[in-house]
């Protein structure tokens, strides 16, 4: 975990690896039908979490895929 204090710039902020691999996600909200469908699956909550994760970061178009083939 990295420790930022006040001293730091912003131009520091963009140098950390941390940072910069965040940013450079491309984050995706789940729709409700994606996180309706993700409710229906038989798994646990547990591996409901790890899909929920995997999919925040694909189009809807991969989300609906990924989810047919659990279903």
């Amino acid at each position: 975990m990295i420790n930022i204090k006040g001293d730091i710039n912003e131009k520091d902020l963009e140098e950390i690896s941390e940072v910069k691999k965040y940013f450079s996600r491309i984050f995706t909200i789940l729709s409700k039908e994606i996180r309706e469908r993700l409710k229906q699956l038989n798994v646990s909550k547990e591996k409901k979490k790890k899909i929920r994760k995997e999919l925040a970061f694909l189009p809807k178009e991969k989300q609906i895929d990924y989810l047919e083939e659990f279903e």
